[in-house]
């Protein structure tokens, strides 16, 4: 999956984790390092907005192995196979050796991409299994949506009847009306899978990631005198 798995003995080198999977101080510093690649440089000199960057990593990775967790216990899989035909598919969009070269300018090692790129498409696929082709869809609510949403932003853009028959197309519409309903769902769904998959997270570990505020207002008066 691209993290840890649990072993007996090494509870305590856990920083988050499920009953399944676990993510180790080591990967976190790692996924921490590309989160700050997009932050100012000097990030760590502003605690709270260092904090905040931490905490949304955490929340993260979290729900990200919750969701893992969840694909495991489902058989939920993507082969090598799977793999490298959609990362060939993903790269047609970057000529030559461009995309190398946005790796390479943001530090990003591509094996830790291709191992992101790997646990994204088993979530993705998690999520179309799991939720969107589980919703119903209606006539009604093929109409009801193409009436509410298409209609109304089509008018509001003043877009072409060509445009406007693309999208009477009813594949399309199921596929865009079970999209909107999953992403009205997803946090519903995604708090009944961590009643089963509950995620943990080692505090104590967590406080080494974090800027004390306190000290650090001590730090920067003593600086001011």
């Amino acid at each position: 999956m691209g993290c840890s798995e649990p072993e007996q003995g090494t509870d305590s080198s856990f920083l988050i984790k499920t009953a399944s999977i676990m993510i180790t101080s080591v990967e976190f510093l790692e996924e921490l390092d590309l989160k700050r690649a997009a932050y100012p440089y000097d990030i760590d000199e502003n605690p709270e907005g260092y904090n905040k960057m931490v905490m949304d990593l955490v929340q993260m990775l979290s729900n990200e192995i919750l969701l893992l967790s969840a694909a495991s216990d489902k058989g939920v899989e993507v082969t090598m196979q799977e793999v490298q035909s959609a990362e060939e598919e993903f790269r047609k969009d970057y000529p030559e050796d461009s995309f190398e070269q946005i790796l390479l300018k943001n530090a990003i090692p591509r094996s830790l991409w291709k191992k992101r790129f790997r646990k994204n498409m088993i979530i993705d696929k998690l999520i179309d299994q799991e939720l969107k082709q589980k919703i119903e869809i209606t006539p009604q609510g093929i109409v009801g949506f193409y009436k509410k949403y298409y209609t109304a932003y089509l008018q509001k853009n003043n877009e072409s009847i060509r445009d406007l028959k693309q999208i009477e197309n009813e594949k399309e519409l199921v596929s865009r009306l079970r999209l909107q309903k999953a992403q009205d769902q997803y946090e519903e769904w995604l708090q009944k899978l961590l009643k089963d998959y509950p995620v943990q997270i080692n505090m104590e570990k967590l406080k080494t990631f974090l800027i004390d505020m306190e000290n650090s207002e001590g730090i920067e008066n003593e600086k001011a005198n």
